[in-house]
């Protein structure tokens, strides 16, 4: 399959050389192809990464001279085929065992350049995003997944369990009202956060791919795999127009992710074992064993 794959972007970009090259099949939407460690190929898995294509391609090329740290370059595309090509943003990403190593100023620098880029990120024009297709979240949509989401844990888990996540569905329709949707990454998790080793300014963030134009609050929700305190420390030196109870609204979509990942174990999903997303709902919704 490789070597067809490879004929294939031979075929579709001819003028394109490398030597050596990485296939990487772990992403959920994305097949990626490392060439040389220079260019990186995204061939789409499902038709939904195929409609996104063009809209990634677009956010890119907007961005390149709006945001300070390293993105993804586009270099070419291809229609049909919907796969293009970037120029790859060097490092590692950013892991939490990577981050409990650092020195104290080493975490509090790397706070304030993710604040900066999603100080810049946030200010971005909304029509300057629709103008590449990017959507907007349908809030009422999304409140009926997560309600039904929780109804379908409801009949899964204990009746302590079902208590606990009764009180945080009332808490999240408490606090998540009130702000400015801007364009937000979506999935800043820490395996799309990149820095080098020796830890300079370069950070990079990589796959936009689930960009929207939402609640920024959203974009601070994985930051919590760092701790609570990385995450007050990013909001102290962010300058986004949407500052109230931004803590809280992150905190509450970080939870409501292992909502989320609950029900796919139970709706049968190949992406999560069900003993994984019962750790993680444990852990985020804090129910202790008894």
């Amino acid at each position: 399959m490789n070597k067809d794959l490879i004929v294939t972007i031979h075929k579709i970009f001819p003028n394109l050389e490398w030597k050596k090259t990485k296939f990487i099949t772990s992403g959920w939407d994305y097949d990626i192809l490392l060439l040389d460690k220079n260019f990186v190929v995204r061939i789409p898995k499902n038709n939904e990464a195929e409609r996104r294509m063009p809209i990634d391609f677009c956010l890119l090329t907007y961005l390149q001279e709006k945001i300070d740290v390293h993105i993804p370059t586009p270099i070419l595309k291809d229609t049909e085929s919907k796969i293009a090509i970037y120029k790859a943003v060097n490092g590692a990403p950013m892991s939490e065992v990577r981050y409990k190593k650092l020195k104290p100023h080493q975490k509090n620098k790397f706070a304030k350049i993710v604040s900066s880029f999603l100080s810049q990120l946030h200010k971005i024009p909304k029509d300057a995003a629709c103008k590449c297709q990017v959507p907007e979240k349908d809030a009422i949509a999304e409140n009926k997944e997560v309600a039904s989401n929780s109804k379908l844990i409801c009949s899964n888990v204990s009746q302590r369990e079902k208590s606990i996540l009764d009180v945080f569905m009332k808490k999240r329709k408490k606090i998540l009202k009130g702000f400015n949707p801007t364009l937000i990454h979506g999935d800043l998790t820490s395996e799309n956060i990149f820095i080098k080793k020796n830890f300079d300014d370069n950070l990079g963030i990589i796959d936009f791919s689930d960009a929207v134009i939402d609640d920024p609050a959203r974009d601070f929700a994985a930051l919590f795999s760092y701790g609570d305190q990385f995450v007050r420390t990013v909001i102290r030196h962010y300058q986004g127009s949407s500052r109230q109870k931004i803590f809280e609204r992150a905190k509450i979509y970080y939870q409501e992710m292992a909502i989320t990942l609950m029900a796919w174990s139970i709706k049968g999903s190949k992406l999560i074992k069900m003993r994984d997303a019962k750790k993680i709902f444990h852990q985020r919704l804090n129910i202790k064993r008894v």
